[in-house]
């Protein structure tokens, strides 16, 4: 009798982690088609190991995920700095690299506080803020110049991602 009742617990927590993984998936891809970049959104928020159950997760994990990359490009960007022999570039490359610090270290780290404290209109601004930063530091090249432009236009888009959940989130 003990092992017929552990069998039907075990069979009825499996369906509703089945059921429950499901509904996630299912929100994700809802939530996903809303923005301008579904095929992207879906990836990075189907990678992470810690599935949301809302779209204020989803931004969450988006925003974290752009502060990774924006780290990544820094980190590029101070590596092209040491090497480059060009002063006009480097000036470029060190306006760009003060673009993303701020980005970093206080904005999308601040967007993350206030989606947590439910305060989703100062998040979308703070994503709007990294967003001219970034567009900024684009603008210090012409045509296609830039060493960064593949990576900005990413960064770009991971904003975009998150600004586009966030509407969702503040049309509740």
């Amino acid at each position: 009798m003990r092992n017929k009742a552990s069998t039907t617990l075990t069979l009825v927590l499996l369906t509703l982690t089945l059921v429950s993984t499901t509904y996630s998936d299912d929100l994700i891809d809802q939530t996903c088609k809303k923005t301008p970049y579904y095929e992207l959104c879906s990836n990075i928020i189907h990678s992470n190991p810690a599935t949301p159950g809302d779209p204020k997760g989803m931004v969450v994990i988006m925003i974290n995920y752009t502060v990774a990359n924006a780290t990544d490009t820094l980190n590029y960007i101070e590596d092209l700095i040491k090497k480059v022999t060009d002063h006009e570039l480097e000036h470029k490359l060190t306006f760009c690299a003060e673009s993303y610090i701020p980005a970093i270290k206080y904005v999308l780290p601040q967007a993350v506080g206030s989606i947590n404290r439910g305060n989703f209109g100062f998040a979308n601004y703070s994503i709007s803020y990294a967003e001219k930063d970034i567009v900024a530091c684009n603008k210090k090249f012409t045509g296609n110049q830039s060493p960064l432009s593949s990576r900005n236009g990413i960064m770009l888009q991971l904003l975009d991602i998150s600004a586009a959940i966030l509407k969702i989130l503040l049309n509740g």
